[in-house]
């Protein structure tokens, strides 16, 4: 079937990225769809892309900041999404727009892939927007629960191979040894000098009240997330129940106590200085953070501490950045990345990532193994430190994220992450994507929630501690319900004298997972199925057989067995649904 794409929002990010994978993997970009104002704009640069059959959708610009598309616009889009037979949407607006075509997409089955963070509001130092910004991701949650479509989020280190790596390896030793990650400590700096002049820009506004946490933050706080989800493969007095998070942050008023007007003046004196630092007083109250500290303690159902967690996450930080005057406001303006992680699996292993840049995209070079060592585009190094006499291995192994990646695959890319975007985007238009989907999303949500109240206890001088709440069904027995609605429930006269006759069992991911063989004595019959659960929530009696004789039910078992180290949790729910569909048939 033929790929008809429709792009809302053509800025920066999707020029880059989106538009030259379309280009790239001949995919037909049926429909573009942004704000009227910027029709001309965006008609030009498709045209000038050689994007010659792409129609245009505008939006009043009145309704940019709307939950909801109102339902006559809404009409009119759906509408024009059959005329051109649009398949998937793509959503790559500025975030405070993503929560109505998201809800747009999936109340019309359509399946969709937004950037992140799913869904932000203005003014978002006030609790009433942080609280808005949570209950429409559940809002979203729910509507995905009931869509014949997927909803995925664009977090491309899901798909990075580094990070792919680290997560197997953390997985084996935590699972091996039953020690949990005990510390974790994230570094991020984006390498962004925006200044005061810069800061009521639309693209990554500062003016809406959010900043780091929710753009490039977002990643590492859905990073973060990934790791924790690890430990709970443990068993209960290991297993994390409760959190809590202590924060604070740098804002665009503190950089000016930094960084002051005469400062600029000063610095930039052979520059044409703006007008607008001739104002006496600049006062930037309730703009989004520049900076956001954290520090997270998750604590076991003794509340004893299990892992403890830095976050560190900055725009305001090392740049490239010499001049006042602003080239663009994505990735030519002095913008470098700085990325450290620093995990520990108790005294066994301790995992670094190293990952430094020293200048600009625009300054790439041509030798791509240059690019791979410290200071270039593409460095990003995994350093592992064994305990050798407990778990074996080398005492101290590098690895740099170009051996991980097959030569043919390094030719002509943008560089690792765009690869690791690429690789989402074609595993989403295949209706192969497993990773990133909305009902994955709860626990990274939750932690997000407590710091955005952090930042707002910041700028209302407050100082106490916000609890994380890790007891939301939605985090993970989701699934499992899910699954129970498709189990094959044994008929009730069949559930006398019986009695299990072989067991397997096994942790994989955060699930528990049992294969059992039991037999009916009254029948002569065995009972073969396959059972998942997570704490008190367990789906039962899937991939259900009855069998007569023991020797093929022994043989149905070792297929459940050997099926099972292959299959996840997602492509279970789409096994058992499909089966479902057809015993009602």
């Amino acid at each position: 079937m033929n790929k008809n794409i429709a792009l809302i929002g053509l800025g920066p990010h999707a020029k880059r990225i989106y538009l030259n994978y379309f280009k790239k993997h001949k995919v037909n970009l049926a429909l573009v769809v942004d704000l009227n104002s910027k029709k001309e704009s965006t008609m030009s640069y498709l045209k000038e892309k050689d994007f010659k059959n792409t129609k245009f959708f505008g939006l009043s610009d009145e309704y940019k900041d709307n939950e909801r598309l109102p339902e006559e616009v809404a009409s009119n889009l759906l509408s024009v999404c059959k005329t051109l037979e649009v398949t998937h949407i793509i959503i790559s607006t500025e975030p405070k727009a993503h929560n109505m075509y998201v809800e747009f997409a999936l109340k019309n089955n359509y399946d969709v892939l937004t950037d992140k963070p799913i869904t932000v509001n203005k003014n978002m130092t006030s609790i009433r927007s942080i609280n808005k910004t949570r209950k429409q991701y559940y809002n979203i949650l729910q509507m995905a629960e009931n869509s014949k479509s997927m909803c995925k989020v664009m977090c491309q280190r899901q798909y990075h191979r580094g990070y792919e790596y680290i997560k197997d390896l953390l997985n084996e030793i935590v699972l091996k040894y039953q020690v949990p990650i005990t510390y974790i400590d994230i570094y991020h700096c984006d390498g962004n000098w925006e200044m005061p002049h810069d800061l009521n820009k639309e693209n990554h506004p500062y003016k809406y009240g959010y900043g780091k946490l929710f753009h490039s933050g977002y990643h590492f706080i859905d990073l973060l997330s990934d790791f924790i989800k690890i430990n709970n493969q443990l068993p209960d007095n290991k297993r994390i129940v409760s959190g809590t998070l202590i924060g604070d942050c740098f804002t665009p008023n503190d950089e000016l106590e930094v960084f002051n007007i005469n400062d600029y003046k000063r610095i930039f004196k052979n520059q044409e200085i703006p007008s607008f630092y001739d104002t006496k007083k600049l006062d930037f109250k309730k703009y989004g953070e520049k900076n956001f500290y954290g520090k997270i303690n998750f604590k076991n159902s003794h509340g004893a501490y299990i892992t403890h967690v830095n976050l560190n996450l900055l725009h305001y930080g090392f740049s490239r950045r010499g001049w006042i005057e602003s080239k663009d406001y994505y990735k030519n303006n002095g913008r470098i990345r700085h990325e450290h992680i620093n995990i520990h699996i108790g005294t066994l292993m301790n995992i670094q990532v190293h990952s430094y840049q020293s200048k600009e995209i625009k300054d790439r070079t041509k030798d791509f193994l240059e690019e791979e060592k410290y200071g270039g585009l593409e460095h990003f190094d995994i350093d592992i430190y064994r305990n050798t006499d407990i778990i074996g291995g080398e005492p101290y192994q590098r690895i740099s994220l170009g051996n991980l990646y097959k030569e043919e695959e390094k030719k002509n890319i943008l560089g690792y992450n765009e690869l690791s975007r690429e690789q989402y985007l074609t595993n989403f238009l295949s209706g192969k994507c497993e990773k990133g989907d909305i009902k994955d999303q709860a626990l990274a949500i939750e932690i997000l929630y407590s710091c955005a109240k952090q930042i707002h206890n910041y700028y209302n001088h407050k100082y106490k501690e916000e609890k994380i709440d890790l007891k939301n069904d939605n985090i993970y027995p989701n699934k499992i319900k899910e699954l129970k609605r498709y189990s094959y429930n044994t008929p009730k006269d069949k559930k006398k004298n019986k009695h299990v006759i072989d067991l397997y069992e096994c942790l994989k991911d955060e699930y528990e997972y049992s294969i059992i063989i039991s037999k009916l004595d009254d029948y002569n019959t065995y009972q073969v199925y396959l059972s998942v659960g997570y704490d008190n929530a367990i789906a039962s009696t899937l991939l259900y057989k009855e069998i007569k004789s023991y020797s093929l039910a022994k043989i149905y078992y070792n297929i459940l067995r050997i099926y099972l180290k292959h299959v996840k949790i997602n492509k279970l729910i789409k096994l058992a649904r499909r089966l479902n569909k057809k015993s009602e048939s």
